[in-house]
C-alpha cells in the first residue's frame, strides 16, 4: 500500500504545484486590476483549496506509513542528523501542515472580504504561503533531499 500512496502522493503534487500557480497568477492579476472580491471568486478558491486538502490527507496517510518516518521516530537522535529522515520524518510534514492550515484559515477569512478587496488579501498571504510549500517539496535538484519528479 505504501509504494501507491507514495506513487499517488507524488504524481497528485503536480495538480497541486499547477493549482498554486494558477491561484497565484489569478489572485496577482485581480489584485493589480483592483478587482472587487466576489462570491464567485470565493467558490473559485475552495475548488482549488480542495485540490490541497485531498493532496494533505494522501501525505498524512503516507506519513503515517512510511519506513522512512518509522526510521525517524524509532531513533530520534540519529534521525535528527540524518537529512532524508529529518526532512520526511519531520521537516515536510510540519511544513505542509503549516501551509495547508494557513490556506485553510485565509479562506475562511477572506470570506468576510466578499465585495471588497479580497485579492489584496489574498495576494500578501499567498505568497508567503506559496514559499512555505514550494521550499519543503522534495525536488529533484535539491541539496537537502532528493527524489524522482515522477514515480513509476
Amino acid at each position: 500500500m505504501y509504494h501507491y500512496l507514495l506513487i499517488l502522493h507524488s504524481y497528485f503534487r503536480w495538480l497541486v504545484l499547477f493549482a498554486l500557480l494558477f491561484q497565484i497568477a489569478w489572485i496577482f492579476i485581480n489584485h493589480r486590476n483592483n478587482k472587487i472580491f466576489s462570491l464567485k471568486d470565493y467558490q473559485i478558491l475552495l475548488r482549488l483549496t480542495t485540490i490541497y486538502n485531498i493532496q494533505f490527507l494522501i501525505g498524512w496517510i503516507l506519513y503515517l506509513n512510511s519506513p522512512i518516518v518509522t526510521a525517524f521516530w524509532n531513533d530520534i537522535s540519529v534521525g535528527e542528523k540524518t537529512r532524508q529522515l529529518r526532512f520526511f520524518g519531520l521537516e515536510h510534514m510540519s511544513m505542509m501542515t503549516l501551509a495547508v492550515f494557513m490556506i485553510n484559515i485565509v479562506n475562511n477569512l477572506v470570506k468576510k472580504k466578499i465585495g471588497s478587496n479580497g485579492f489584496t488579501y489574498l495576494w500578501k498571504r499567498y505568497i508567503w504561503i506559496s514559499l512555505i510549500i514550494l521550499s519543503s517539496i522534495p525536488w529533484s535538484f535539491s541539496p537537502f533531499t532528493n527524489r524522482p519528479n515522477f514515480r513509476f
